[in-house]
C-alpha cells in the first residue's frame, strides 16, 4: 500500500503540470499569430518546466521519505533542475513581434529593441537553418529555422526594403 501512496505522490503533480502546459498552448499558439508575433516553440518552454517540476516533485518526496543519502540527491536535483528553470524562462521571454516597417525584439534577458527593415542588412546560413539580420555591418539578430513562420520576418523586410 506504500508504493501506490508514493506513486500517486509522484504522478499527480506531473499530471497538473501536463495539464497546465496543455493550457499553456491552447493560450499562446506557436508562431505568427494575428498580432505578427513570432515565439519559441512550445516544447522549448513545457519540457524545460516539466523536468524542473520533475525535480521539484523528487527532491519534495526525497525530503519526506529522507533516503540514505539523501543531501545528496537532492544536490543533484537541484544541479539538474535549476537549469531548465533558467531555460523556461529565457525560452518564455523570447519574442518577436513584425509591424509594418519595423519589429521589435525582446531577448531571452527580457531586453526589448526595435529595429527598422531599412537599416538592417539580410543573410541567410548556407544550408539555411537560420536568417540573419545585420546592422552596420554588426549581427543584431538571427531567426533559427525551427521558429514556426520566422521567415515572415524575412519575407516583411524583403518587400520594405525593395
Amino acid at each position: 500500500m506504500k508504493f501506490y501512496v508514493k506513486l500517486i505522490i509522484l504522478i499527480v503533480p506531473l499530471i497538473l503540470v501536463l495539464a497546465f502546459s496543455r493550457l499553456a498552448y491552447l493560450k499562446n499558439s506557436n508562431g505568427l499569430n494575428e498580432k505578427g508575433v513570432l515565439r519559441v516553440p512550445l516544447l522549448y518552454r513545457i519540457v524545460p518546466i516539466a523536468v524542473f517540476m520533475f525535480c521539484v516533485f523528487i527532491s519534495l518526496y526525497i525530503l519526506l521519505f529522507q533516503f540514505e543519502d539523501w543531501p545528496y540527491i537532492l544536490l543533484m536535483m537541484g544541479a539538474i533542475g535549476l537549469p531548465f528553470l533558467v531555460m523556461f524562462i529565457m525560452c518564455s521571454l523570447w519574442k518577436v513581434e513584425i509591424k509594418d516597417d519595423s519589429f521589435l525584439y525582446r531577448n531571452f534577458f527580457g531586453k526589448k529593441t526595435e529595429y527598422e527593415y531599412n537599416a538592417l542588412e539580410y543573410k541567410q546560413h548556407p544550408k539555411g537553418l537560420k536568417w540573419f539580420f545585420y546592422k552596420d555591418g554588426k549581427k543584431v539578430f538571427c531567426m533559427a529555422y525551427y521558429i514556426k513562420n520566422g521567415d515572415a520576418l524575412y519575407k516583411r523586410w524583403k518587400k520594405r526594403t525593395r
